[in-house]
């Protein structure tokens, strides 16, 4: 009996080399949280209705057109697990190849009892059964135990994650060992984490890093302190951290550093760094591959880059392009650099292709960066998908922050103990490193004009606004009436058009030429700038405290030599989520109040802004999430209602999704002739009735994002060219200098 068809070499998969290949694996991935047994077994039980002689029939029937057997072959095995009391086995089982659903689809497919004892007594799970017995007879005896978490009153959250873990562990094995049949070769299983070989390097290249660093300043020991206090944190035995420093203090090297020396110290697998912008993504990335690469190129990476904009198709990185493709798939790679939407949309999510990671994330350290970007109403999931990694599965986690949020505020952290504090005395440590003052325009409310005339006073400035439009409008005001360089940033540019403004920036930064640079939000995290004077549009205190960081970030001008002056525009907008922040900041926040980096003020001021929003309330978006988790609703917790426009918004804010606001990607008319040839051969090839979605990794520094609504606009949609699935081609403008221009442009258009 066959699993699989022919393989290159002519070789057709046997069944019970399958079931046994992949349970095996499936069990060595899953032993680090003590399911081994029992995903052993559910790989064994998996593909078992495969042995029902229709489904052999049928395969070598289609094994010369290379289509799809399309019978019924996991019934049968969720069935056996129903039949033997092991409900995990059945969601992974039903699921292996859709997906976890929710319990009416798994009793669909027992049918009515009629129709399953038919099946049982003389149909096809008869039939399979017959034929296995011989064949696999491990399967119907020594049968697994259930662990205490799945016992009636135990903690419904640990069993859900339990579930999807178990599922991880097995389609993970499924690909692995069907990649491994049609490549004629072994399971590719990647290295681990040698953490003290990697430490070592660190250190290393860490000391050669910094002397030779072309300015050094004050911040250096501030730097190195934080540095040390992350190198003897990473001794302690708790499992929540919290790194709390201001911006500009390299947390991102000190993170790291605490991630190897904990991981050697405690014999963890992984470490994974998991940031909320692909800009920081890239930008660690970068920085992480200079520390811990090997110097052979030939040699396998250690860092894995893993989001939606990475390329391996030219230069040096190309020979890691296979490696990189297979252990994007799976996280197999000691060292994982990500985003948070990467990360929980896996963790609550429900197919395999998204969830084949998760099994890598048990017994490792994960770095949670510029936390205070987390989704407010999602804050009580991740506290407790954080407490049950960390009680049930072995994970260290990091909260990393200059604006450290309070998520000891939620109930999932009410029972564990107080997370560690990296760097004592936080709030010294801030006062010390305080290289700004914060200052708040006086008198009446601004236009941007105003705004723009004030900061152009300076010769380097920057301006930071809330909106696209309000970049775009104060970016046309300065262009009109600024004597020196002006730059625009904004999600209206694609990606390879703000990183050669980026590029264009340092250089003027650098050599002290004149420079105002306006821009929205993006350029709050993650970009390395050093501005003496910052304006900043009123924001919630998380935004303003991070703008203060590309302000005298070196403190070469002194302490408090930095000026970030804190504006209202009478003209400007905000998003709608906002409002309430703003309104709550006020009360901590401003002119004889405290600072927008004052520690003890932002602790109050989280607690008192989740009170406010209600994140906990019942029937909220975390309430129904928890009761969709605890009814083992996977579906209704990752996907909830599908809509394309934002009339059930608030249905899509009740499932777990990082973003929810509906988008079309849209390919823009870049102005560069490198970029016009790549994405002319990228379209060719997505054209056509096979298209190669490969291209679509090329695209992506040639891609924005346009809000579904806009795009179905009738001045708007005329403009864009469907090419496949929802991608489309912007057939208006792109001016070079803010990006995409739709009309009429009173609208913010653009996520």
């Amino acid at each position: 009996m066959w699993a699989h068809s022919a393989n290159l070499l002519g070789t057709r998969h046997r069944l019970e080399d399958h079931l046994r290949g992949m349970g095996r694996l499936a069990q060595s991935f899953a032993e680090p949280f003590g399911l081994g047994d029992l995903a052993e077994w559910t790989g064994l039980a998996h593909d078992g209705g495969k042995a029902w002689c229709d489904w052999q029939q049928k395969l070598l029937l289609v094994e010369p057109t290379g289509g799809r057997v399309g019978l019924d072959h996991k019934s049968f095995g969720v069935q056996l697990a129903r039949r033997h009391g092991l409900e995990p086995a059945e969601w992974v089982i039903a699921g292996h190849h859709g997906g976890l659903s929710c319990q009416s689809e798994l009793d669909r497919l027992f049918g009515d009892d009629e129709d399953a004892e038919d099946r049982l007594r003389c149909g096809p799970w008869a039939d399979a059964e017959r034929r296995l017995r011989p064949l696999v007879p491990e399967l119907f005896s020594g049968l697994p135990s259930l662990p205490l978490e799945f016992a009636d009153g135990a903690d419904a959250m640990t069993a859900d994650f339990l579930i999807r873990f178990l599922f991880s562990c097995l389609v993970d094995a499924d690909v692995l060992d069907t990649q491994a049949h049609r490549d004629a070769t072994a399971a590719r299983v990647g290295a681990g984490l040698d953490a003290p070989l990697l430490l070592d390097r660190f250190l290393t290249r860490r000391d050669v890093f910094l002397s030779e660093r072309p300015k050094k300043g004050p911040m250096d020991g501030r730097r190195a302190r934080l540095f040390d206090a992350a190198m003897d944190a990473a001794d302690s035995g708790s499992s929540i951290f919290r790194l709390t420093a201001p911006t500009g203090t390299a947390k991102t090297i000190a993170a790291a550093g605490f991630a190897l020396r904990h991981a050697a110290t405690r014999g963890l697998r992984r470490v994974i760094v998991a940031v909320p912008f692909i800009t920081i993504t890239e930008q660690n990335a970068a920085v992480y591959r200079r520390l811990l690469d090997p110097e052979d190129r030939a040699a396998q990476p250690v860092v894995l880059e893993q989001h939606s904009q990475v390329e391996f198709e030219s230069g040096s990185a190309a020979r890691h392009a296979l490696w990189w493709r297979a252990a994007a798939e799976n996280w197999d790679a000691p060292f994982v650099v990500t985003t948070t939407v990467q990360l929980f949309e896996s963790l609550f999510g429900r197919t395999a292709s998204r969830m084949r990671k998760l099994h890598r994330l048990a017994n490792s350290v994960i770095v949670l960066d510029e936390v205070q970007a987390l989704p407010h109403r999602l804050l009580p999931q991740v506290a407790d998908a954080i407490r049950v990694l960390s009680q049930r599965f072995g994970v260290t986690f990091v909260l990393s922050s200059a604006t450290q949020p309070e998520l000891q505020q939620f109930g999932p952290f009410a029972k564990l103990p107080a997370p560690r504090e990296i760097m004592p005395n936080a709030a010294a440590f801030f006062s010390e490193c305080r290289r700004v003052e914060f200052r708040w325009w006086p008198g009446r409310r601004p236009t941007l004009e105003q705004v723009v005339t004030a900061a152009a006073a300076n010769r380097q400035a920057l301006m930071v606004v809330n909106t696209v439009k309000d970049a775009r409008s104060a970016f046309l005001l300065a262009r009109s009436v600024v004597g020196h360089e002006v730059l625009h940033l904004s999600t209206g540019m694609c990606p390879a058009h703000r990183q050669r403004v980026l590029e264009r920036v340092k250089d003027l930064l650098d050599n002290e030429k004149p420079l105002l640079l306006v821009s929205t939000s993006l350029v709050e995290a993650g970009v390395d700038l050093d501005f003496p004077v910052a304006f900043r549009a009123v924001a919630p205190p998380d935004s303003i405290a991070q703008v203060a960081g590309r302000c005298n970030r070196e403190g070469q001008l002194g302490d408090l030599g930095g000026l970030v002056v804190i504006f209202d525009p009478v003209d400007g907008g905000m998003p709608p989520s906002y409002r309430t922040q703003i309104d709550k900041a006020a009360v901590y926040f401003g002119p004889d109040k405290a600072d927008p980096d004052n520690v003890e003020a932002l602790a109050a001021y989280y607690r008192d802004l989740y009170r406010t929003l209600g994140v906990e309330r019942r029937g909220g978006a975390s309430d129904t999430i928890r009761r969709n988790r605890a009814r083992r609703d996977f579906k209704a917790v990752a996907d909830g209602p599908l809509v394309n426009d934002d009339s059930n918004r608030r249905d899509l804010e009740r499932a777990f999704r990082m973003i929810v606001e509906d988008t079309v990607p849209v390919v823009v008319p870049y102005a560069d002739p490198a970029a016009a040839a790549t994405i002319a051969d990228c379209l060719a090839r997505l054209r056509g009735s096979h298209p190669d979605t490969s291209a679509l990794r090329s695209l992506q520094p040639y891609l924005t994002t346009m809000r579904r609504r806009t795009a179905q606009r009738p001045e708007t949609a005329p403009l864009l060219r469907e090419v496949v699935g929802d991608l489309r081609v912007w057939e208006g403008r792109y001016d070079e200098g803010y990006g995409l221009v739709v009309e009429p442009t009173g609208d913010d258009f653009i996520v």
